[in-house]
């Protein structure tokens, strides 16, 4: 089966939560058969005793409502594919979710038959983030009385903190639309205001996504250095880049020490920065390592996963690492030659040599 639907189908959990009715059955040549199950855990009784919806009817923009959801997709569950309804790569834009009800994207519509990139804002206990919808599945039975709308990408229910259960996960999350929808409901810019900052309120320990309040953005895909010294975020990266760019901005400028900021909470500014310290302190505002890493720029030689990323990668020896954001180099030191740069911890427009570094970039980026 295509991706589009997944064999598991974005209904992800769903297909599991029933596998009790369908226990022995062989899909292939049996589809019909396995999709009136799935649509008949569905629907709610005739006496409606349950008494949960069959779908949900999103307020309008800032309100939010509590729904069922699934995950799916990664190593545990493989015949969900990695390319979503529309065609995209999942693995490339791993903020994306499906919407369920339906094996089409007009049949889809637990959540009202969103339009395809609706963003949402989506909450899980307390943690935050932004998601579009790139998929759709079938869905199935409510997930704790509560219907279930959404399934979300496993790289997506990792960044909220949702344990990876090879594609059975399901539980209750809350989804609220933007207003107004895109990057610039995202990350603020001179096109439109800033959709609220939830942080603080979901998580006072440092473990929700970084504020983005203040970044400047720029067309594209490509991060650009500005005169003073900061990066404009690209509109059309992943949050998650936008949430480095913005970590590296708090710290542009810092004078260089060898071991400082280490054993300082990633969520803390340092006084000074060296090389690993200054790279966590980025990756922590996507919230890619925990707040207490302090790895040396040899044991990033195995973080994530190998080779460049499309947005992100980090370049690390057993004696120095430096990382591209977007294009933008993130270095300790002009190291490329004159026009460089500063020479403090900073952004850099050129590209340096990168012999003997190991190439690694984080999962999904």
């Amino acid at each position: 089966m295509s991706g589009s639907t997944h064999s598991r189908g974005s209904s992800g959990g769903a297909v599991v939560a029933i596998a009790a009715l369908i226990a022995g059955i062989v899909a292939v040549g049996i589809a019909a058969a396995v999709f009136a199950l799935l649509i008949g855990a569905s629907s709610p009784s005739a006496g409606g005793s349950c008494g949960s919806p069959s779908a949900v009817t999103l307020g309008p923009p800032g309100t939010s409502q509590l729904v069922g959801a699934t995950e799916y997709g990664g190593p545990g569950d493989p015949s969900s594919g990695v390319v979503g309804a529309s065609g995209a790569n999942l693995l490339s834009h791993p903020d994306s979710y499906a919407e369920l009800g339906g094996d089409t994207f007009q049949t889809a519509t637990s959540i009202g038959g969103l339009p395809y990139l609706t963003p949402l804002r989506i909450t899980w206990g307390r943690r935050s983030t932004i998601a579009y919808k790139r998929d759709f599945g079938l869905g199935g039975s409510p997930v704790g009385g509560l219907p279930r709308a959404i399934d979300l990408w496993w790289l997506l229910a990792g960044r909220l903190g949702i344990p990876y259960d090879s594609g059975r996960w399901s539980g209750p999350v809350r989804i609220e639309r933007l207003t107004p929808p895109g990057a610039a409901a995202i990350v603020g810019n001179a096109d439109g205001p800033e959709a609220p900052d939830e942080t603080a309120a979901l998580d006072p320990a440092g473990c929700a996504p970084t504020s983005l309040t203040g970044v400047p953005t720029t067309p594209g895909e490509r991060a650009r250095l500005l005169p003073d010294g900061l990066a404009a975020a690209p509109s059309g990266a992943p949050r998650a880049v936008a949430e480095i760019i913005a970590a590296g901005n708090q710290i542009a400028g810092k004078p260089y020490a060898y071991g400082a900021a280490h054993g300082l909470a990633l969520s803390a500014i340092a006084p000074a920065y060296d090389c690993s310290s200054s790279v966590e302190h980025l990756l922590y505002g996507a919230k890619l390592v925990p707040v207490t890493d302090a790895a040396a720029s040899s044991a990033l030689e195995s973080f994530g996963a190998a080779g460049p990323g499309r947005w992100v990668t980090l370049y690390a020896s057993a004696s120095h690492v430096f990382m591209y954001v977007a294009g933008l180099r993130w270095d300790t030191h002009n190291a490329a030659g004159p026009g460089d740069g500063s020479t403090g911890i900073g952004w850099h427009p050129l590209v340096r040599n990168a012999d003997g570094f190991v190439a690694r970039h984080p999962v999904g980026l």
